[in-house]
Parts: structure tokens; C-alpha cells; sequence
């Protein structure tokens, strides 16, 4: 849960975030019951725009309900009809095959490790790992550098162009980088499934 001590503190140590904190609802964070479907969402939603993002997950998760103890068995022609990629398909099996190890992250709060884990699976980069933690774990000095949204929004609001200026920025939110996060994309106005 956002409190009004993480903003005040973001709002003390960023003004440009102050204003975006004034202007936007408080976004909210959460732990998850179901890492597998999320890692399952987030790579439906690898470079994609939200608004797709949207559609195809709900097409998923309408199919997902009734087979998702068998998803390595779905069809070419069912994976089609969700629109999804043969690419993101593969993805999403390995994530299915690799389910135990997933759910068992619930134990660790230790990020690198949980980076570790994620990585080798083969279709989970840094971007869905950093959804991960913020969405799934509820970390809060997260800070996704691979979020071509988030990356836009600081360089409009904050007029830079560099990354390096980007995590300079950044750093002034830590401990509390994915709190900043979320008022940022709060402020696009976007619907990403938390």
C-alpha cells in the first residue's frame, strides 16, 4: 500500500514528482496469489501497446480458465484464436514447464536471486522480470529502465534525452522507485492490469 509517508518523501526529493503525485489518483501495489499467470501476462504483454495487451490477455484468460493445467497442449489454431505469436507461445510453455521453481519465489524476497531464477528461462527478460517485482513480489525500489513508456514519459516531463540523466532521476526516488514508477504511468492514463 502507497502511504502518505512514501509521498511525502518522493514528493520532497523530486519536485516535477510532486506535481505528478498532486495531479494523479495513488496507484496501487500489491503482492500476488499467482505468479505463473502473471509471468503469463507480462509476456503477453512484451512490446506491445496496453490497449492490445488488453485484448489478448482477456482472450487468454478465457481460454486459460478451463485448460491451464494443459497448456502445452494447446493447439497451434487455439493459440491463434488468443493472438498470440509462435514466438510468445514458446514462451509462455516454458514458463508452464518451469511452474514448481516459480511459485516456490514466493519463499524469497532476495531480488537477485529471484533475477537469477527468472532469467533463465528462456522468453523472461529484464522488463518482465522488473514487472514481476513490482507487480508480483510488491517491491518497491524497482525502477524498469526497459519500460518504453516510463522511459518517454521522464524524458517529456523532465526534459532529458539521455539514460543517463534518466537514472540519475531515478535514483533520487530510491528507496522508493517503483512508488515513482507507478505515478508515472498513472499520469499517461494507461490500463495496465495490476
Amino acid at each position: 500500500m502507497i502511504t502518505k509517508n512514501h509521498r511525502i518523501f518522493l514528493s520532497k526529493a523530486d519536485k516535477t514528482l510532486k506535481k505528478i503525485i498532486e495531479d494523479n489518483k495513488i496507484p496501487k501495489i500489491s503482492k500476488s496469489q499467482d505468479f505463473v499467470l502473471d509471468l503469463y501476462k507480462y509476456i503477453i504483454f512484451q512490446q506491445i501497446s496496453t490497449k492490445a495487451g488488453n485484448s489478448i490477455f482477456n482472450r487468454f484468460i478465457k481460454y486459460y480458465k478451463n485448460n491451464k493445467d494443459s497448456i502445452s497442449g494447446w493447439n497451434d489454431s487455439e493459440w491463434k484464436s488468443i493472438g498470440l505469436s509462435i514466438q510468445k507461445k514458446n514462451y509462455i510453455e516454458n514458463i508452464f514447464f518451469e511452474k514448481k521453481d516459480i511459485y516456490a519465489l514466493n519463499k524469497s524476497n532476495d531480488i537477485d536471486y529471484i533475477r537469477n531464477q527468472l532469467i533463465k528461462i528462456k522468453g523472461v527478460g529484464n522488463w518482465t522480470i522488473d514487472m514481476f517485482l513490482i507487480f508480483s513480489k510488491g517491491e518497491v525500489n524497482i525502477f524498469p529502465k526497459g519500460d518504453l513508456a516510463l522511459i518517454n514519459v521522464i524524458k517529456k516531463k523532465y526534459q532529458v534525452d539521455s539514460m543517463d540523466q534518466i537514472l540519475e532521476i531515478a535514483n533520487k526516488w530510491s528507496p522508493y522507485k517503483t512508488i515513482a514508477t507507478l505515478y508515472l504511468w498513472e499520469s499517461l492514463e494507461d490500463d495496465f492490469p495490476n
